[in-house]
């Protein structure tokens, strides 16, 4: 069951716009992260900040908006994506937070928030000193997060403010006393629900625990808030992208090769590769763009571009060729994740925006298969995990990935377009379909 699901079923269903604040320690950020990326794969537009400090988005392996104007923060938002916001700090590998008065600006321009409100300078569990956590106003869900690897180990090891915890049990030294589920919730009540229930009290906002890396021990009667337990909190494989774009078609009804047709003084073809060269620099997690063709033009710019080049001596046996070829070239027995994102050529007006969008999307949903859509109408570009390969590559004449897509249908994530035209694909010149 998802985090998302679990917060749902213990706490109750969400308000229209939830603000989650996490504090504690012991898995804070990737709860943080976790929860952003499935309410983003739920189409969310998700922003990402603290109250305090976070890791930088870099050596979280994210993108984030640093120093940005209210303007430019409300504009990011966009449905499916996590906006991770914050300002520069001399430390290179933390940032700070949006101050509350700009995060209630931006609230508008996004369908929920997290935010990391609390510090444990890594330890897996905290009690909290008379200045934490420091939590924003608007927030209306607090999980605190504490990790069971604590468990039967010495305060001293494992407990960040071990004076605070040494007040709450009434002992001058308890560094060699063993954290047990009843010092556990003694020092969570005390140090954490009583303040958080008193002077950070608010009646609409709810209160919970995650138990990291624990599913058999049971609080529930310990504890005066609902319970979460997480057997070990993961992020979802991380995979890699092979994008494929298919430039290989014999244009019959276009009169003319329509792959090098000028548009705005550009060959539809490098319109194309332009942007998927843009996806590449702005996404960690392409692995290689593959340009398959049966027009060497189209594969000596491809090369220019740094991109992998393949020959298709069969463009007669339809698009599946192209498909298989792309495949066969890219495929990497020790790449664990690998995935196929097939572009076609003659799709100019896509943006280059939408393809990181889907790649980000499907990156984060558990789906194996991910497309573009348009009010319900599924276009390109269309990514396949590796599971589907072997179906993929047993594709005969002109039936393409969409037989696979339709077979799977339970299995897809979906990403929509910003515009119609994104979809459009050309068969006859511009011009003609205008007369159409």
């Amino acid at each position: 069951m998802s985090l998302l699901k679990k917060i749902k079923k213990t706490m109750g269903e969400l308000p229209e716009k939830p603000v989650f604040s996490f504090v504690g320690a012991g898995g804070k950020t990737t709860c943080v992260l976790k929860l952003a990326d499935e309410l983003a794969g739920l189409g969310m537009k998700v922003l990402v900040t603290t109250s305090t400090h976070i890791q930088h988005p870099f050596y979280l392996g994210r993108t984030g908006l640093l120093d940005a104007d209210t303007k430019t923060i409300k504009e990011a938002g966009v449905p499916g994506k996590v906006v991770i916001a914050g300002r520069k700090l001399e430390q290179e590998k933390k940032i700070a937070g949006l101050l509350e008065t700009q995060l209630e600006e931006v609230l508008e321009s996004y369908d929920a928030v997290v935010i990391e409100a609390d510090g444990a300078k890594h330890y897996p569990f905290k009690v909290p000193a008379e200045h934490e956590p420091v939590i924003y106003q608007i927030t209306t869900h607090i999980l605190i997060v504490e990790s069971m690897q604590a468990f039967n180990h010495p305060l001293s090891e494992v407990c960040f403010r071990l004076e605070k915890a040494q007040e709450i049990l009434n002992q001058a030294d308890c560094r060699e006393k063993l954290l047990t589920p009843e010092i556990v919730a003694k020092l969570l009540e005390k140090g954490y629900l009583e303040k958080l229930t008193g002077s950070l009290s608010n009646s609409k906002r709810k209160i919970g625990v995650i138990f990291n890396q624990q599913d058999s021990q049971t609080f529930e009667e310990k504890l005066s808030v609902p319970v979460i337990y997480e057997k070990k909190l993961e992020m979802p494989e991380k995979k890699k992208f092979f994008l494929i774009m298919l430039a290989s078609g014999f244009s019959r009804r276009f009169g003319g090769n329509k792959l090098i047709y000028s548009m705005e003084k550009t060959p539809m073809y490098q319109i194309l590769m332009e942007k998927l060269d843009w996806v590449r620099q702005h996404s960690e997690h392409v692995a290689g763009v593959c340009v398959v063709s049966q027009y060497e033009r189209i594969r000596k710019s491809a090369e220019e571009y740094g991109f992998l080049a393949v020959d298709n001596p069969d463009s007669s046996h339809g698009i599946s060729a192209s498909i298989k070829k792309g495949i066969r070239a890219v495929h990497k027995e020790n790449v664990k994740g690998e995935c196929y994102c097939f572009v076609v050529a003659d799709q100019p007006h896509l943006k280059q925006e939408t393809i990181l969008r889907l790649l980000e999307g499907f990156q984060r949903s558990e789906k194996g298969i991910g497309a573009v859509v348009w009010n319900g109408q599924i276009g390109n570009p269309v990514i396949f995990h590796e599971k589907y390969r072997e179906e993929l590559l047993e594709l005969e004449g002109d039936t393409g990935g969409k037989r696979v897509l339709k077979r799977h249908l339970e299995d897809v994530y979906l990403c929509e377009a910003e515009e119609k035209t994104e979809l459009k694909d050309y068969d006859y010149k511009p011009e003609e379909e205008a007369e159409k």
